[in-house]
């Protein structure tokens, strides 16, 4: 250990089952047992950071407890009640690791034994080889000591029990790595208590170094970072695998892509639920994912649209009176324009609704509004922020051509001062953006004479330097962290 830290100078406490248990080169650490955090003691003390070691093999056990009176306190707590309850369940787990079955496989591929026990302290395992695999499990299951007990069955991998170790169950020769994973923690990971830091908030930005169409580049990432530190705030960049990070900071935002099926949900749930300021929010992620949704949306509260209908395998060779073609057929939840079509006539309508059909049950056909671009008008907190002019790819009836490389796959932009915007077109988006809420905003408009068309509204829109920046510059970055130091104030002074 690099230095000795005790529960008189320490925001931190080891809850272990038994100090008796405990082994000797532990000592030094603020370790208190789970009778002593239990007791009322623990019950009024503030700002305390919980690293949880008591073992857990079966429901509503000592340190499930603990966790759960973490959370009820107030104390910040690794692991939480609910991932000690997501362990419990079969059900739960199988879900959660469905999707990451092809790592399994590949980890474990050269094994000849058909039983397993992968050990992962902290997100790691002491074998490198199993280190992606230890991570990715790490931040599905956010526990400090774990074994994960695989079977191998009719040639596949099987994840069969997960177990949360008790410090006094680790094995003797992990201890010294288990001791420099703990002083990593105590001293580095959990930096709102750092002496020398002086930032009011930290705030986590969520982005994906791998997604192709990021409603952020670096350079605008960077920007935030800057913007946030000019309001006395900490922002940091992280990944999708630091989900069991997020404990640390004030406040999201998500500069990733939003899906209800993915980890950017879970990012904005687990915020909202542990109080956060988030942005965008998980009402917003849902009302504005959907088209279905957000096209009924629009049409109950008159904004206007383009002439829509709903497509399903029962109508699909009847289309509503009012339609002709060319025609816009889209999927209820595409983006960066794909999953967008464009049918010339009824044979590729249905040519083309078959196949969408075989993965959605619903589709939207939408009349074919030709503009020669689209109004981007970016709202937050119920005002206009920004204005920009989507122009049409090259030769194209989009803004992106994923059918092409290079510069014509996307077209030119335009920044336009807010007071230059027509007045239809500004009232209109804030109309539409109301119904969402008053998080962050992208309002598609395409503006036909009079008449401004909501084309969609976006949760979580593009912010790329040079672009939406054009004609505020850093004003647009200032005004977001803005954003959300008013929001982390509102919430301290209640």
């Amino acid at each position: 250990m690099k230095t000795n830290l005790t529960t008189n100078d320490s925001p931190f406490r080891i809850v272990v089952d038994s100090l008796s248990k405990t082994p000797q080169r532990f000592q030094s650490l603020p370790i208190i047992t789970s009778s002593e955090y239990l007791s009322s003691e623990y019950a009024e003390k503030k700002r305390l950071k919980i690293v949880n070691l008591c073992s857990h093999r079966k429901p509503l056990s000592t340190s499930y407890y603990v966790s759960l009176l973490a959370e009820a306190r107030d104390h910040r707590c690794l692991p939480e009640a609910k991932t000690l309850h997501q362990i419990e369940s079969k059900l739960l787990t199988r879900d959660a690791i469905r999707e990451h079955d092809d790592l399994i496989q590949s980890s474990f591929r050269r094994l000849a034994a058909t039983r397993f026990t992968l050990s992962v302290y902290f997100g790691k395992n002491l074998a490198k080889s199993y280190d992606k695999l230890a991570k990715r499990l790490y931040s599905l299951f956010p526990c400090p000591l774990v074994q994960y007990h695989f079977q191998k069955k009719e040639g596949k991998w099987k994840l069969r029990e997960i177990a949360q170790l008790g410090l006094h169950q680790v094995a003797e020769d992990h201890h010294e790595f288990i001791e420099a994973e703990l002083d990593a923690m105590l001293h580095k990971r959990w930096r709102r208590d750092n002496p020398s830091k002086s930032f009011r908030y930290d705030i986590a930005i969520l982005a994906n170094e791998q997604e192709a169409n990021a409603p952020s580049d670096e350079a605008a990432l960077a920007k935030f970072c800057k913007a946030a530190n000019q309001l006395d705030m900490r922002a940091e960049v992280i990944s999708p695998r630091d989900l069991p990070r997020l404990m640390e900071f004030d406040a999201l935002f998500l500069r990733e892509t939003t899906r209800l099926d993915n980890h950017t949900m879970r990012f904005a749930l687990k915020a909202e639920r542990s109080g956060m300021v988030v942005i965008d929010d998980p009402e917003s992620i849902r009302r504005c994912c959907n088209k279905v949704y957000l096209a009924e949306l629009l049409r109950t509260h008159n904004i206007p649209t383009p002439n829509s209908t709903l497509i399903t395998r029962r109508n699909l060779t009847e289309l509503a009176p009012g339609f002709s073609f060319p025609l816009i057929v889209k999927i209820p939840d595409g983006s960066f324009s794909i999953g967008v079509h464009k049918v010339k006539s009824k044979e590729e309508l249905i040519i083309l609704s078959k196949d969408l059909l075989q993965t959605s049950s619903i589709l939207i056909a939408q009349e074919f509004v030709p503009t020669e671009f689209d109004w981007r008008i970016g709202i937050i907190d119920g005002k206009p922020l920004y204005a920009c002019r989507y122009y049409m790819s090259k030769g194209h009836w989009q803004i992106y051509n994923h059918a092409v490389k290079g510069a014509d796959s996307t077209g030119d932009s335009a920044g336009v001062p807010i007071n230059q915007v027509p007045a239809v077109v500004l009232d209109t988006a804030l109309k539409a953006s109301t119904l969402i809420g008053t998080g962050f905003y992208g309002v598609d408009i395409k503006q036909s004479g009079a008449t401004a068309l909501v084309i969609e509204v976006n949760d979580n829109p593009s912010i790329d330097a040079g672009v939406e920046d054009e004609l505020i510059g850093d004003e647009l970055y200032l005004s977001i962290m803005n954003t959300f130091l008013k929001r982390l104030e509102s919430k301290r002074d209640r």
